[in-house]
Protein backbone atom coordinates (compact mmCIF):
# COMPACT_ATOMS: atom_id res chain seq x y z
CA UNK A 1 0.00 0.00 0.00
CA UNK A 2 0.93 3.30 -0.40
CA UNK A 3 3.54 4.86 2.22
CA UNK A 4 4.27 8.10 1.44
CA UNK A 5 5.59 11.82 3.21
CA UNK A 6 2.62 14.71 3.33
CA UNK A 7 4.41 17.38 1.64
CA UNK A 8 5.07 14.84 -1.22
CA UNK A 9 1.39 14.24 -1.19
CA UNK A 10 0.78 17.78 -1.16
CA UNK A 11 3.01 18.71 -4.14
CA UNK A 12 1.50 15.49 -6.02
CA UNK A 13 -2.22 16.70 -5.97
CA UNK A 14 -1.31 20.78 -5.87
CA UNK A 15 -2.59 21.02 -2.22
CA UNK A 16 -1.42 22.94 0.48
CA UNK A 17 -0.32 20.67 3.67
CA UNK A 18 -1.21 22.99 7.15
CA UNK A 19 0.54 21.43 10.32
CA UNK A 20 3.52 18.47 10.85
CA UNK A 21 5.11 16.55 7.87
CA UNK A 22 4.03 12.61 9.05
CA UNK A 23 4.58 9.91 6.49
CA UNK A 24 1.00 8.10 5.93
CA UNK A 25 0.30 4.32 5.51
CA UNK A 26 -2.86 3.81 2.99
CA UNK A 27 -5.71 5.77 2.62
CA UNK A 28 -9.53 5.47 3.37
CA UNK A 29 -12.28 7.30 2.12
CA UNK A 30 -14.73 5.86 4.75
CA UNK A 31 -14.37 7.69 8.62
CA UNK A 32 -15.76 4.44 9.86
CA UNK A 33 -13.28 1.93 8.82
CA UNK A 34 -10.01 4.20 8.85
CA UNK A 35 -6.88 1.97 9.83
CA UNK A 36 -4.03 3.46 12.37
CA UNK A 37 -1.40 5.43 9.91
CA UNK A 38 -3.93 6.04 7.32
CA UNK A 39 -4.71 9.91 5.42
CA UNK A 40 -8.39 10.07 5.37
CA UNK A 41 -9.56 11.86 1.45
CA UNK A 42 -12.93 14.02 2.84
CA UNK A 43 -15.33 13.32 -0.46
CA UNK A 44 -17.98 15.88 -1.22
CA UNK A 45 -20.84 15.58 -3.22
CA UNK A 46 -24.28 16.64 -3.67
CA UNK A 47 -25.84 15.14 -0.29
CA UNK A 48 -22.58 14.55 2.05
CA UNK A 49 -19.79 16.18 3.17
CA UNK A 50 -16.27 13.96 3.50
CA UNK A 51 -14.63 16.87 5.36
CA UNK A 52 -17.58 16.50 8.24
CA UNK A 53 -15.79 13.24 9.69
CA UNK A 54 -12.61 14.28 9.52
CA UNK A 55 -12.76 13.97 13.65
CA UNK A 56 -13.91 10.73 13.67
CA UNK A 57 -11.87 9.39 11.14
CA UNK A 58 -8.98 10.94 12.87
CA UNK A 59 -10.23 9.11 16.30
CA UNK A 60 -10.40 5.89 14.10
CA UNK A 61 -6.62 6.45 13.43
CA UNK A 62 -5.97 8.46 10.57
CA UNK A 63 -3.07 10.22 11.16
CA UNK A 64 -3.65 13.01 8.43
CA UNK A 65 -6.70 14.12 6.47
CA UNK A 66 -6.90 15.57 2.80
CA UNK A 67 -10.01 17.99 2.05
CA UNK A 68 -11.06 20.41 0.15
CA UNK A 69 -11.87 23.28 2.49
CA UNK A 70 -9.92 23.95 6.37
CA UNK A 71 -11.54 22.15 8.85
CA UNK A 72 -11.00 22.07 12.65
CA UNK A 73 -8.82 19.16 13.35
CA UNK A 74 -6.29 17.68 15.64
CA UNK A 75 -4.64 16.52 12.49
CA UNK A 76 -2.41 17.53 9.82
CA UNK A 77 -4.56 18.36 6.57
CA UNK A 78 -3.73 18.72 2.75
CA UNK A 79 -6.16 21.28 1.64
CA UNK A 80 -7.11 21.10 -2.01
CA UNK A 81 -9.28 21.73 -4.60
CA UNK A 82 -11.18 18.80 -5.30
CA UNK A 83 -11.02 15.60 -3.16
CA UNK A 84 -11.99 12.89 -5.48
CA UNK A 85 -9.46 14.71 -8.45
CA UNK A 86 -6.91 14.17 -5.43
CA UNK A 87 -7.34 10.97 -5.03
CA UNK A 88 -7.45 10.09 -8.63
CA UNK A 89 -4.32 11.89 -9.18
CA UNK A 90 -2.27 10.40 -6.09
CA UNK A 91 -3.53 6.89 -7.23
CA UNK A 92 -1.94 7.77 -10.89
CA UNK A 93 1.07 8.71 -9.19
CA UNK A 94 1.46 6.03 -6.71
CA UNK A 95 0.92 3.07 -9.60
CA UNK A 96 4.04 4.67 -11.44
CA UNK A 97 5.88 4.27 -8.43
CA UNK A 98 5.04 0.34 -8.74
CA UNK A 99 6.43 -2.20 -11.34
CA UNK A 100 2.99 -3.43 -11.55
CA UNK A 101 1.43 -4.54 -15.15
CA UNK A 102 -2.24 -3.72 -15.10
CA UNK A 103 -4.74 -5.76 -16.50
CA UNK A 104 -8.30 -4.16 -17.16
CA UNK A 105 -11.00 -5.55 -17.07
CA UNK A 106 -14.74 -4.53 -18.22
CA UNK A 107 -17.67 -5.71 -19.91
CA UNK A 108 -21.78 -6.01 -19.15
CA UNK A 109 -21.23 -9.26 -17.46
CA UNK A 110 -19.00 -11.18 -15.49
CA UNK A 111 -16.77 -8.25 -14.63
CA UNK A 112 -16.29 -9.55 -11.28
CA UNK A 113 -16.20 -13.28 -11.89
CA UNK A 114 -13.42 -12.80 -14.66
CA UNK A 115 -11.84 -11.03 -12.71
CA UNK A 116 -11.71 -13.29 -9.42
CA UNK A 117 -11.05 -16.48 -11.47
CA UNK A 118 -8.29 -14.66 -13.03
CA UNK A 119 -6.45 -13.65 -9.81
CA UNK A 120 -7.34 -17.88 -8.45
CA UNK A 121 -4.76 -18.53 -11.83
CA UNK A 122 -1.95 -15.57 -12.12
CA UNK A 123 -1.43 -16.00 -7.87
CA UNK A 124 -0.05 -19.77 -8.75
CA UNK A 125 3.03 -17.94 -10.69
CA UNK A 126 3.00 -14.32 -9.89
CA UNK A 127 2.67 -11.87 -7.07
CA UNK A 128 -1.06 -9.86 -7.77
CA UNK A 129 -3.24 -7.83 -6.21
CA UNK A 130 -7.06 -6.85 -7.45
CA UNK A 131 -9.51 -4.90 -6.72
CA UNK A 132 -11.68 -5.89 -3.59
CA UNK A 133 -15.36 -6.76 -4.15
CA UNK A 134 -17.12 -4.88 -7.39
CA UNK A 135 -14.94 -1.76 -6.25
CA UNK A 136 -14.85 -0.57 -9.45
CA UNK A 137 -15.69 3.07 -10.31
CA UNK A 138 -14.50 6.06 -9.86
CA UNK A 139 -13.64 6.09 -5.55
CA UNK A 140 -12.91 2.36 -5.80
CA UNK A 141 -10.42 1.63 -8.82
CA UNK A 142 -8.48 4.45 -6.93
CA UNK A 143 -8.85 2.77 -3.63
CA UNK A 144 -7.78 -0.68 -5.25
CA UNK A 145 -4.46 0.99 -6.48
CA UNK A 146 -3.43 2.52 -3.44
CA UNK A 147 -3.71 -0.77 -1.43
CA UNK A 148 -1.12 -1.85 -3.98
CA UNK A 149 2.15 -3.13 -3.05
CA UNK A 150 5.20 -2.56 -4.49
CA UNK A 151 6.63 -5.73 -4.92
CA UNK A 152 3.32 -6.54 -7.05
CA UNK A 153 3.76 -8.21 -10.17
CA UNK A 154 0.31 -7.55 -11.82
CA UNK A 155 -2.84 -5.24 -10.49
CA UNK A 156 -6.05 -6.34 -12.09
CA UNK A 157 -8.94 -3.92 -11.95
CA UNK A 158 -12.23 -4.33 -12.36
CA UNK A 159 -13.54 -1.21 -14.04
CA UNK A 160 -17.32 -0.29 -14.53
CA UNK A 161 -18.99 2.06 -16.35
CA UNK A 162 -22.49 4.20 -14.92
CA UNK A 163 -22.38 6.86 -18.16
CA UNK A 164 -20.50 6.95 -21.25
CA UNK A 165 -16.42 8.49 -20.68
CA UNK A 166 -16.48 6.22 -17.47
CA UNK A 167 -13.28 3.55 -18.83
CA UNK A 168 -11.56 6.51 -20.59
CA UNK A 169 -11.52 8.03 -17.26
CA UNK A 170 -10.39 4.83 -15.37
CA UNK A 171 -7.60 4.44 -17.51
CA UNK A 172 -6.27 7.84 -17.41
CA UNK A 173 -6.11 6.79 -13.98
CA UNK A 174 -4.63 3.28 -14.69
CA UNK A 175 -3.32 2.69 -18.41
CA UNK A 176 -3.71 -1.10 -18.82
CA UNK A 177 -1.09 -3.36 -19.98
CA UNK A 178 -3.92 -6.14 -20.61
CA UNK A 179 -7.14 -5.22 -21.58
CA UNK A 180 -10.80 -7.42 -21.88
CA UNK A 181 -13.62 -6.34 -22.97
CA UNK A 182 -16.10 -9.02 -21.39
CA UNK A 183 -18.91 -9.24 -23.44
CA UNK A 184 -21.51 -5.92 -24.91
CA UNK A 185 -25.23 -6.39 -23.18
CA UNK A 186 -27.86 -3.96 -22.50
CA UNK A 187 -26.44 -3.36 -18.75
CA UNK A 188 -27.09 0.08 -17.64
CA UNK A 189 -28.69 1.06 -20.86
CA UNK A 190 -31.28 3.53 -19.88
CA UNK A 191 -27.93 5.54 -18.61
CA UNK A 192 -26.49 5.17 -22.19
CA UNK A 193 -29.26 5.84 -24.53
CA UNK A 194 -28.45 2.40 -26.45
CA UNK A 195 -25.98 -0.17 -26.31
CA UNK A 196 -24.10 0.71 -29.38
CA UNK A 197 -22.59 3.46 -26.84
CA UNK A 198 -22.52 0.85 -24.13
CA UNK A 199 -19.85 -0.87 -26.37
CA UNK A 200 -18.07 2.50 -27.48
CA UNK A 201 -17.69 3.49 -23.83
CA UNK A 202 -16.35 -0.05 -22.85
CA UNK A 203 -14.17 -0.51 -25.91
CA UNK A 204 -12.21 2.92 -24.63
CA UNK A 205 -10.38 0.42 -22.58
CA UNK A 206 -8.41 -1.12 -25.65
CA UNK A 207 -7.41 2.55 -26.70
CA UNK A 208 -6.00 3.38 -23.98
CA UNK A 209 -3.53 0.23 -24.17
CA UNK A 210 -0.21 0.97 -23.39
CA UNK A 211 2.54 0.72 -26.29
CA UNK A 212 3.07 -3.20 -26.81
CA UNK A 213 0.47 -4.20 -24.58
CA UNK A 214 -2.32 -7.10 -24.92
CA UNK A 215 -6.19 -7.06 -26.35
CA UNK A 216 -8.27 -9.74 -25.21
CA UNK A 217 -11.04 -9.83 -27.51
CA UNK A 218 -14.11 -11.80 -27.55
CA UNK A 219 -14.70 -13.04 -30.45
CA UNK A 220 -18.13 -14.85 -29.81
CA UNK A 221 -19.37 -10.93 -29.08
CA UNK A 222 -21.31 -9.13 -31.53
CA UNK A 223 -19.20 -6.32 -30.98
CA UNK A 224 -15.94 -7.59 -31.29
CA UNK A 225 -15.00 -5.94 -34.86
CA UNK A 226 -16.25 -2.60 -33.92
CA UNK A 227 -12.97 -1.29 -31.65
CA UNK A 228 -10.24 0.27 -32.34
CA UNK A 229 -7.36 -1.32 -31.19
CA UNK A 230 -4.12 0.29 -31.75
CA UNK A 231 -1.51 -1.04 -34.01
CA UNK A 232 1.51 -1.38 -31.44
CA UNK A 233 -0.51 -3.93 -29.05
CA UNK A 234 -0.78 -7.65 -29.38
CA UNK A 235 -4.86 -9.17 -29.88
CA UNK A 236 -5.70 -12.30 -29.10
CA UNK A 237 -9.13 -13.62 -29.40
CA UNK A 238 -11.67 -16.29 -27.53
CA UNK A 239 -14.48 -17.55 -27.85
CA UNK A 240 -15.84 -20.72 -29.55
CA UNK A 241 -15.95 -19.63 -32.75
CA UNK A 242 -13.08 -20.75 -35.37
CA UNK A 243 -11.37 -18.01 -35.33
CA UNK A 244 -10.48 -17.47 -31.96
CA UNK A 245 -7.15 -18.07 -30.54
CA UNK A 246 -8.45 -19.48 -27.38
CA UNK A 247 -11.22 -21.72 -28.03
CA UNK A 248 -13.54 -23.27 -25.88
CA UNK A 249 -14.36 -26.76 -27.45
CA UNK A 250 -16.40 -28.43 -24.73
CA UNK A 251 -19.62 -27.38 -23.07
CA UNK A 252 -19.35 -29.23 -19.50
CA UNK A 253 -18.46 -28.09 -16.53
CA UNK A 254 -16.78 -31.49 -15.84
CA UNK A 255 -14.20 -31.42 -18.24
CA UNK A 256 -13.69 -27.86 -19.58
CA UNK A 257 -11.53 -28.14 -22.45
CA UNK A 258 -9.97 -24.20 -24.14
CA UNK A 259 -7.03 -25.06 -27.10
CA UNK A 260 -4.51 -22.90 -27.25
CA UNK A 261 -2.35 -21.15 -30.31
CA UNK A 262 0.73 -23.37 -29.51
CA UNK A 263 -1.80 -26.81 -29.89
CA UNK A 264 -1.94 -27.35 -26.21
CA UNK A 265 -5.52 -28.29 -24.46
CA UNK A 266 -6.02 -27.06 -21.47
CA UNK A 267 -8.31 -29.39 -18.89
CA UNK A 268 -10.35 -28.32 -15.84
CA UNK A 269 -13.09 -28.38 -13.92
CA UNK A 270 -14.92 -25.56 -12.93
CA UNK A 271 -16.58 -25.10 -9.81
CA UNK A 272 -19.74 -22.13 -11.20
CA UNK A 273 -22.55 -23.34 -13.44
CA UNK A 274 -23.67 -21.89 -16.74
CA UNK A 275 -22.19 -21.41 -19.83
CA UNK A 276 -21.63 -18.20 -19.72
CA UNK A 277 -19.09 -19.09 -16.77
CA UNK A 278 -17.25 -21.09 -19.30
CA UNK A 279 -16.69 -18.00 -21.90
CA UNK A 280 -15.50 -16.40 -18.62
CA UNK A 281 -12.94 -19.06 -18.17
CA UNK A 282 -12.39 -19.14 -21.61
CA UNK A 283 -11.33 -15.47 -20.99
CA UNK A 284 -9.06 -16.23 -18.27
CA UNK A 285 -6.95 -18.66 -19.83
CA UNK A 286 -6.32 -16.46 -22.94
CA UNK A 287 -4.96 -13.90 -20.53
CA UNK A 288 -3.04 -16.33 -18.42
CA UNK A 289 -1.53 -18.30 -21.23
CA UNK A 290 -0.65 -14.81 -23.02
CA UNK A 291 1.02 -14.06 -19.78
CA UNK A 292 3.38 -16.91 -19.49
CA UNK A 293 1.39 -19.17 -16.76
CA UNK A 294 1.48 -22.71 -17.85
CA UNK A 295 -1.36 -25.07 -18.27
CA UNK A 296 -1.39 -26.83 -15.45
CA UNK A 297 -0.81 -23.66 -13.18
CA UNK A 298 -4.19 -22.67 -15.21
CA UNK A 299 -5.82 -25.77 -14.55
CA UNK A 300 -5.48 -25.68 -11.16
CA UNK A 301 -6.30 -21.84 -10.22
CA UNK A 302 -9.70 -22.89 -12.06
CA UNK A 303 -10.77 -25.87 -10.75
CA UNK A 304 -10.16 -24.24 -7.23
CA UNK A 305 -11.53 -20.81 -7.77
CA UNK A 306 -14.29 -19.95 -5.50
CA UNK A 307 -17.34 -17.80 -6.53
CA UNK A 308 -18.23 -14.81 -4.76
CA UNK A 309 -21.15 -14.50 -3.02
CA UNK A 310 -24.72 -13.95 -5.13
CA UNK A 311 -23.40 -14.93 -8.15
CA UNK A 312 -25.20 -18.59 -9.17
CA UNK A 313 -23.78 -19.74 -5.41
CA UNK A 314 -25.25 -22.99 -4.91
CA UNK A 315 -27.31 -24.35 -2.26
CA UNK A 316 -28.80 -27.45 -0.92
CA UNK A 317 -32.16 -28.07 0.94
CA UNK A 318 -31.98 -30.41 3.40
CA UNK A 319 -34.58 -32.41 1.24
CA UNK A 320 -32.11 -32.21 -1.53
CA UNK A 321 -32.94 -29.56 -4.04
CA UNK A 322 -31.34 -26.97 -4.81
CA UNK A 323 -31.20 -23.09 -3.97
CA UNK A 324 -29.23 -20.82 -6.60
CA UNK A 325 -28.18 -17.72 -4.99
CA UNK A 326 -27.81 -15.38 -8.37
CA UNK A 327 -29.08 -12.44 -6.46
CA UNK A 328 -26.28 -9.90 -6.45
CA UNK A 329 -27.23 -8.17 -9.49
CA UNK A 330 -29.54 -8.67 -13.06
CA UNK A 331 -29.62 -6.94 -16.65
CA UNK A 332 -31.56 -9.36 -19.31
CA UNK A 333 -28.16 -11.22 -20.68
CA UNK A 334 -27.39 -12.30 -16.91
CA UNK A 335 -31.06 -13.09 -16.54
CA UNK A 336 -31.33 -14.84 -19.78
CA UNK A 337 -28.10 -17.06 -18.86
CA UNK A 338 -29.60 -17.92 -15.42
CA UNK A 339 -32.55 -19.44 -16.65
CA UNK A 340 -30.60 -21.75 -18.79
CA UNK A 341 -28.85 -22.75 -15.50
CA UNK A 342 -32.50 -23.05 -13.54
CA UNK A 343 -33.81 -24.82 -16.86
CA UNK A 344 -30.55 -27.80 -16.33
CA UNK A 345 -31.80 -28.53 -12.97
CA UNK A 346 -34.28 -30.94 -11.23
CA UNK A 347 -37.97 -30.18 -10.76
CA UNK A 348 -40.19 -28.66 -9.95
CA UNK A 349 -38.32 -25.58 -10.82
CA UNK A 350 -38.89 -21.92 -8.99
CA UNK A 351 -37.99 -18.40 -10.52
CA UNK A 352 -37.81 -15.50 -8.03
CA UNK A 353 -37.20 -12.68 -9.43
CA UNK A 354 -37.30 -8.99 -8.77
CA UNK A 355 -36.44 -5.87 -10.89
CA UNK A 356 -33.77 -5.08 -13.64
CA UNK A 357 -33.01 -1.72 -13.24
CA UNK A 358 -31.76 1.16 -15.39
CA UNK A 359 -32.81 -0.18 -18.50
CA UNK A 360 -34.81 2.86 -19.43
CA UNK A 361 -37.46 2.67 -22.61
CA UNK A 362 -36.33 -0.82 -22.81
CA UNK A 363 -37.46 -1.73 -19.17
CA UNK A 364 -41.16 -3.70 -19.82
CA UNK A 365 -40.16 -5.70 -23.00
CA UNK A 366 -37.05 -6.58 -21.13
CA UNK A 367 -39.34 -7.75 -18.06
CA UNK A 368 -41.73 -9.27 -20.30
CA UNK A 369 -39.11 -11.13 -21.83
CA UNK A 370 -37.92 -12.70 -18.41
CA UNK A 371 -41.70 -14.71 -18.23
CA UNK A 372 -41.75 -15.16 -21.59
CA UNK A 373 -38.17 -17.12 -21.28
CA UNK A 374 -39.28 -18.87 -18.17
CA UNK A 375 -42.58 -20.26 -20.00
CA UNK A 376 -40.52 -21.28 -23.24
CA UNK A 377 -38.13 -22.96 -20.51
CA UNK A 378 -40.82 -24.98 -18.55
CA UNK A 379 -40.48 -23.35 -15.53
CA UNK A 380 -43.06 -24.43 -12.95
CA UNK A 381 -43.29 -21.05 -11.12
CA UNK A 382 -42.52 -17.49 -10.79
CA UNK A 383 -42.70 -15.44 -8.13
CA UNK A 384 -41.51 -11.71 -8.64
CA UNK A 385 -41.65 -8.47 -7.09
CA UNK A 386 -41.29 -4.54 -8.09
CA UNK A 387 -42.45 -2.05 -10.51
CA UNK A 388 -41.78 -4.62 -13.30
CA UNK A 389 -43.21 -7.42 -11.15
CA UNK A 390 -46.68 -7.65 -13.83
CA UNK A 391 -44.18 -6.96 -16.98
CA UNK A 392 -43.09 -10.51 -16.04
CA UNK A 393 -46.58 -11.76 -15.48
CA UNK A 394 -47.88 -10.86 -18.57
CA UNK A 395 -44.48 -12.76 -20.36
CA UNK A 396 -45.29 -15.84 -18.35
CA UNK A 397 -48.77 -15.78 -18.07
CA UNK A 398 -50.71 -15.08 -14.81
CA UNK A 399 -51.40 -18.92 -13.90
CA UNK A 400 -48.63 -20.03 -10.99
CA UNK A 401 -46.86 -16.28 -11.82
CA UNK A 402 -46.85 -14.15 -8.50
CA UNK A 403 -46.81 -10.74 -8.53
CA UNK A 404 -45.86 -8.60 -5.64
CA UNK A 405 -45.03 -4.80 -4.83
CA UNK A 406 -43.73 -5.43 -1.42
CA UNK A 407 -40.80 -8.27 -0.86
CA UNK A 408 -41.48 -8.80 2.82
CA UNK A 409 -44.97 -10.30 1.31
CA UNK A 410 -42.68 -12.09 -1.19
CA UNK A 411 -40.85 -13.70 1.86
CA UNK A 412 -43.11 -14.68 3.51
CA UNK A 413 -45.38 -16.90 0.93
CA UNK A 414 -42.44 -18.02 -0.50
CA UNK A 415 -40.95 -19.49 2.70
CA UNK A 416 -44.27 -21.33 3.33
CA UNK A 417 -44.45 -22.35 -0.59
CA UNK A 418 -41.51 -22.93 -1.90
CA UNK A 419 -40.99 -26.89 -2.78
CA UNK A 420 -37.75 -28.41 -0.81
CA UNK A 421 -37.14 -30.91 -3.06
CA UNK A 422 -36.77 -29.31 -6.66
CA UNK A 423 -34.98 -26.05 -8.00
CA UNK A 424 -34.89 -22.33 -7.18
CA UNK A 425 -32.80 -19.74 -8.82
CA UNK A 426 -33.23 -16.22 -6.69
CA UNK A 427 -32.22 -13.25 -8.81
CA UNK A 428 -32.28 -9.09 -9.29
CA UNK A 429 -30.74 -6.05 -9.68
CA UNK A 430 -28.76 -5.21 -6.17
CA UNK A 431 -30.65 -2.46 -5.86
CA UNK A 432 -33.87 -4.78 -4.96
CA UNK A 433 -32.15 -6.45 -2.25
CA UNK A 434 -33.49 -10.26 -2.95
CA UNK A 435 -30.48 -11.73 -1.09
CA UNK A 436 -33.10 -11.04 2.21
CA UNK A 437 -34.74 -14.03 -0.36
CA UNK A 438 -31.92 -16.29 -0.10
CA UNK A 439 -31.44 -15.81 3.93
CA UNK A 440 -34.94 -16.58 4.54
CA UNK A 441 -34.89 -19.71 2.87
CA UNK A 442 -31.72 -20.65 4.12
CA UNK A 443 -32.67 -20.31 7.57
CA UNK A 444 -36.18 -21.50 7.08
CA UNK A 445 -36.07 -24.54 4.75
CA UNK A 446 -32.02 -25.29 4.30
CA UNK A 447 -29.63 -27.70 5.94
Amino acid sequence: MIKMQLHQIAAIVNGRLVGKDVRIQGVSTDSRNCQPGQLFVALAGAHFDGAAFCQEAVKAGAVAVLVNRPVEVAAPQIICDDSQTALAVLASAWLQQCPAKVIAITGSNGKTTVKNMLYSVLKQKFKVHATVGNLNNEIGLPLTVLALKPDSDFVILEMGAGQPGDIAYLCDIAPPDVALVNNISAAHVGRFGNIDQIAKTKGDIYRALRPGGLAVVNKDDAYHGSWLIPEQVQQVGFGIQSNADYRLVTTSQQTVQVTTPDKQTICFQLPLAGQHNLMNACAVVAMAHSLGVSAEQIAYGLSHFKPAAGRLQRHVFKQGGVLIDDSYNANPASMSAALVVLQQLPKPQVLICGDMLELGDQAKEAHQAVGQQAKKYGIDVVYTVGDWAEAVCQGFGQENCHNYRQLDHLIKDVVKQVSRSGSVLVKASRGMRLEQVVDALLEEVAA
